[in-house]
């Protein structure tokens, strides 16, 4: 789901003719700065993992249920498929980031937790924003340029069926929800893909244009996105849970804005219920 580009790890170094030990030295310590500099990336991240992974060890998993048509049934059978890592566990089992959606609206971004988030909203509104329930299909220009607005996301090469239009055609088919974030000019900023699979709502997909993150647009998105789902379950009882994705795999700033946006690691166990959906 990531734009990225090759990056060197240290500081470019030109060997030429006349000083070529000299630039080999160089070359040497530049490579040297920059496998420590990981290392120390690697380590201080694995930490912060094994920190995760001993918290939800302590905690009971949570059971959600899930129903619906063929494609909530698709979706399930993809969260309870062993993890391509750890077959022991289900690859949507372990560290799910996850929202409860239980209680008051009033009350989902009120604690002092929330502090930061409030702000970036308030910004992102200031500047004109707003979140419109969209029809993809007819913004896939839009969609395109917030592909390619930058080369890099999580330090990872986005995958080629970003890139190509008609994949990103058929992938802006899938069943909705879909909302997106609209400047005052009306075009598109943000999106995400928000579906609905039983007591859980899930973002398949959710990015913004690199170029607008300052402005808050994600914080916006999460806002209006977690309160419809909230209105969703005051009319038909579910989702009680929004789900992003999991919490192991990313960048720490990844991480750090599911927590500001409220998402908890937890252990989860998938059920699958036979029962008719109104919606």
């Amino acid at each position: 789901m990531s734009l990225g580009t090759a990056r060197s790890d240290g500081p470019e170094v030109e060997i030429g003719a006349p000083d070529r030990q000299r630039g080999t030295g160089l070359a040497r310590v530049s490579r040297a700065g920059g496998i420590a500099s990981h290392c120390l990336a690697w380590l201080t991240m694995s930490h912060t993992r094994l920190r995760i992974v001993k918290d939800l060890l302590s905690k009971p998993p949570v059971l959600i249920c899930l129903f619906g048509d063929k494609y909530c049934f698709d979706v399930y059978r993809s969260f309870k498929a062993p993890h391509p890592k750890f077959p022991f566990v289900g690859r949507k089992s372990f560290g799910v980031a996850l929202r409860d959606l239980d209680g008051p609206f009033e009350t989902l971004f009120s604690s002092p937790r929330f502090v930061y988030f409030r702000r970036k909203v308030r910004r992102a509104e200031k500047l004109g924003y707003r979140v419109e329930r969209i029809d993809p299909r007819c913004r896939i220009e839009q969609v395109m340029d917030i592909h390619v607005s930058t080369g890099i996301r999580q330090n990872r090469a986005i995958r080629p069926d970003y890139l190509d239009r008609a994949s990103v055609a058929t992938y802006l088919s899938s069943p909705g929800p879909w909302y997106g974030v609209l400047d005052p000019e009306g075009a598109l900023r943000a999106y995400c893909h928000l579906p609905v699979i039983g007591d859980c709502c899930f973002y398949s997909r959710i990015l913004g244009d690199a170029k607008r993150l300052d402005d808050g647009i994600m914080y916006l998105l999460i806002h209006a996105t977690v309160g419809a789902m909230h209105r969703h379950r005051s009319a038909h009882g579910y989702p009680r849970w929004v789900m992003y994705d999991m919490f192991l795999g990313g960048l720490e700033g990844l991480r750090n804005f599911k927590t500001r946006s409220g998402f908890v690691p937890e252990r989860v166990t998938w059920i699958w219920e036979r029962r008719r959906v109104d919606s």
